[in-house]
């Protein structure tokens, strides 16, 4: 009976869908690289007989030692969430990748690929079962043995692993019970297996040959003490180590503490220099205060000096006109006579009515001569005199008060 399958290819990366006529049976294409074939979600249907690939819960795709196409890659395993034995060997896969959702896995085999590290399986915590045969990898990773902790069965034979530090990183698989390394340099080294015994306590059996409690023994009495004085060395190395943390920790801390002062010591200079700030700002405010006030004390003091001096002006000027003997006639009236000085009248006493600034009449005048006794004429003489030194005395205390006030108010002066 003939049967027609709609298969999934990849041309290009991308996925193209195309008929092939087949006899009885299951013809098995895919297409791409020469060489290469490439894993695509019809095709797990098909081998695992599951429509559903989260149902699926195994599946082998190892397509043996002949030659032909192989896989190269891992992938569109995603879905197959319930998983639990995996065998891709014989394949030319380089690297392990897109496992991280097998978290149901239990058996791994990716033996005889093209494999140089170990990666990508770190998170399958429920490994019990690696099968790494006949690949290319040198060196075990650190967390090998603190991720795989399910792990119980170890296989890494024909790889290129040559340290025997390589086998101490096993040393966290509390359940690890078989080892195979063999065809590794590794296992030429001398004492390998008492090392792989003494450092991996729940080996049942190494490269299939069981482990017996003499192997044990032989191995403890031939390790002990080397172990004993590594983990001394150790010891000593992480003391070493330790010491140094704390003198650099010291260091740290007493810089971490000068700074600390520092910082307290700007800050309080910071709170002085916004208290100095206020105060001077108090301090330009009063003497803005009191400059205001002297300026108007000035301002006062310059209004009465220059009072002062103009008064003694007019004082200066009246005194010249009092000892004139000239007295005009009060009721005679003159034509053409200028008017009175501005400043005269402005000072503060009675002013001479008769005293006319600059002026004297043209026509001469009548006198009047009559007798006086001699006692009289003493006695007008006498009063003059007296009159005249009175003027004199006020003209001193004028003068004195004017120089005091010149003296305490440095001010432009007025020329009399």
């Amino acid at each position: 009976m003939n049967m027609i399958y709609l298969l999934s290819i990849r041309i290009s990366g991308q996925f193209t869908p195309f008929k092939v006529g087949g006899g009885e049976g299951v013809a098995l294409f895919s297409y791409g690289s020469p060489g290469i074939r490439y894993i695509t979600e019809p095709l797990l249907k098909k081998l695992a007989k599951q429509e559903t690939l989260p149902r699926i819960t195994a599946l082998n795709l190892s397509l043996g030692k002949d030659g032909g196409k192989k896989f190269k890659y891992i992938e569109n395993l995603e879905k197959c969430s319930k998983l639990e034995v995996l065998n891709l060997s014989h394949n030319r896969i380089e690297k392990i990748e897109k496992l991280d959702k097998l978290l149901k896995l239990l058996d791994l085999n990716l033996s005889f690929n093209k494999i140089s590290k170990i990666e990508g399986i770190e998170h399958l915590h429920s490994l019990q079962k690696l099968n790494l045969a006949g690949n290319e990898i040198e060196h075990l990773p650190a967390w090998l043995g603190k991720k795989l902790r399910s792990l119980r069965i170890l296989n890494l034979r024909k790889n290129k692993i040559s340290s025997l530090h390589e086998v101490a990183k096993l040393k966290p698989l509390k359940d690890l019970t078989s080892l195979f390394l063999a065809d590794n340099p590794v296992v030429n080294l001398p004492h390998y297996r008492l090392y792989a015994i003494f450092h991996l306590r729940s080996l049942e059996d190494l490269e299939g040959q069981p482990v017996t409690n003499c192997d044990r023994e032989e191995a403890l009495e031939r390790f002990n003490l080397e172990e004993i004085e590594r983990l001394e060395q150790n010891l000593e190395q992480m003391t070493q180590e330790i010491e140094r943390l704390q003198s650099k920790e010291s260091g740290l801390l007493e810089q971490v503490r000068r700074q600390e002062e520092q910082n307290k010591s700007l800050k309080q200079k910071q709170e002085e220099q916004k208290q100095s700030h206020k105060d001077l700002e108090t301090e330009l405010e009063t003497k803005n205060e009191l400059l205001k006030q002297k300026t108007v004390e000035l301002t006062r003091a310059c209004q009465k000096q220059y009072e002062l001096e103009q008064e003694l002006a007019f004082y200066k000027i009246d005194a010249k006109f009092e000892p004139l003997g000239y007295y005009p006639v009060e009721d005679v009236e003159f034509d053409n006579v200028p008017g009175e000085s501005p400043y005269i009248g402005k000072a503060r006493y009675k002013r001479n009515t008769f005293a006319m600034e600059g002026y004297l009449p043209s026509k001469a005048q009548k006198m009047q001569v009559g007798s006086l006794e001699k006692e009289e004429r003493q006695e007008a003489q006498q009063l003059k005199q007296n009159l005249l030194q009175s003027l004199d005395e006020q003209l001193e205390e004028k003068e004195r008060k004017i120089k005091e006030g010149i003296d305490s108010f440095p001010c432009p002066t007025l020329n009399s």
